[in-house]
């Protein structure tokens, strides 16, 4: 293994470890609120951010294979740490425009991040290890966002100009964790035309890895992500789901931060079950337990506590999903436009997200509990069925 390339991964891993480390994440709404604004200029901001995140994944997946996925992942750091100290000295109208920074922020990031640390790990001899690499870091990250947000909320019962302080010098920890990463893409294939980049080469076969399976992947990617839009839905669904059985606050606020723990034990255990089966079966098999899991969902309505069990279930299973199909696809693409590849991934979730959210709640509100859980079944058992028919058709990364 190449010792500057191990350093170099071991130093994007306290990056991408670190980058999860948000403090304010689990209260800037409520920050939002202590600045005066009101509940419409809150709702405003959380739309604002959910539209531009959709509108500007695929440009900023561009930017990071053009320009490069380090130059993506800085620039979207630095404009967090404008945004923080925006929100501590603007107020009104302003703190609204400061969700549009904040979306092109993430945005920057999004497909990038994983594009840059699967190209890492490969230039470190460890492209076989992704998955495993992948897992523990995930693991890792949902841990230190579980623990930031506890802190997080400590800090803001002290101060919250305290907090955004804090929430500022991490972020320039991460611009000086990213300062010695070298780019990836003077590694590109050979085959990749040098000095110009053309978006058109997604659709063209030399993209993709698989030769004539390079269809199958692409229905592969937009299916995985709409179901994993699916699944981010119903996670935030179920603070509606335990409200309506009156469930306390706090009930619910342990249920979402135990959530984290849940996330990071799904990574290893993804890691852990493709070695054995393989990530096609180890992805397959979940989907299909979790469809079965929603087909008895409504069974559970009746039954608060076994209701949250289930749902811890129902939110282990997805992030098996979804590491192990960013894994297959990831395997699947070529380094030229990875980054934008991995953003239509985030593109499509997102899309489905707001979809069906929309859709949940419209549903909770016009029939009883266990009625809307018995429809909310039905469509993951369908989607399910769509997705799992389009993996008969890949013969690409088995193990």
């Amino acid at each position: 293994m190449n010792k500057n390339a191990a350093t170099q991964l071991h130093i994007y891993s306290a990056f991408f470890v670190l980058a999860g480390f948000v403090l304010n994440r689990g209260v800037f709404l409520l920050f939002l609120a202590e600045k005066g604004m009101p509940v419409t200029e809150i709702a405003l901001y959380q739309a604002l951010f959910n539209i531009a995140t959709v509108v500007l994944e695929l440009p900023t997946g561009l930017i990071g294979d053009f320009f490069g996925k380090k130059f993506s992942i800085q620039v979207g750091v630095l404009l967090l740490f404008f945004h923080t100290a925006g929100m501590l000295l603007l107020s009104g109208p302003f703190l609204v425009v400061l969700s549009l920074v904040e979306a092109l922020a993430y945005s920057l990031q999004s497909g990038s991040e994983q594009a840059l640390l699967y190209e890492i790990a490969r230039n470190a001899g460890q492209g076989e290890r992704f998955l495993t690499i992948n897992a523990r870091l995930l693991a890792a990250q949902s841990i230190a966002t579980g623990m930031a947000i506890v802190l997080g909320s400590f800090i803001a019962q002290v101060s919250w100009s305290a907090l955004y302080v804090c929430v500022s010098v991490f972020y320039l920890l991460q611009l000086f964790l990213l300062y010695p990463i070298e780019r990836t893409e003077a590694t590109r294939s050979e085959s990749s035309e040098k000095g110009r980049f053309d978006a058109a080469k997604m659709f063209r076969r030399e993209t993709w890895r698989v030769g004539e399976s390079a269809f199958a992947v692409l229905l592969l990617l937009i299916g995985t992500s709409m179901l994993d839009g699916f699944y981010g839905s119903y996670y935030n669904l179920n603070q509606l789901v335990f409200d309506a059985f009156d469930a306390p606050v706090s009930i619910i606020g342990i249920f979402f931060g135990a959530s984290y723990a849940v996330n990071a034990t799904a990574y290893i255990a993804a890691d852990f079950f493709s070695l054995r089966f393989g990530k096609r079966n180890t992805m397959l098999g979940s989907m299909l337990i979790e469809a079965g899991l929603f087909m008895i969902l409504p069974w559970f309505a009746s039954n608060p506590l076994c209701l949250f069990g289930l749902s811890m279930v129902l939110c282990f299973l997805p992030e098996v999903v979804y590491i192990t199909s960013e894994n297959l696809i990831q395997d699947a693409i070529a380094d030229d436009l990875r980054a934008t590849i991995l953003s239509v991934a985030s593109l499509v979730r997102a899309l489905f997200s707001a979809v069906f959210f929309s859709i949940f709640g419209h549903v909770l509100g016009l029939y009883p509990i266990q009625i809307a859980l018995g429809i909310i079944g039905a469509i993951a058992i369908a989607i399910t069925a769509v997705v799992s028919l389009k993996m008969v058709g890949i013969q690409v990364s088995k193990n």
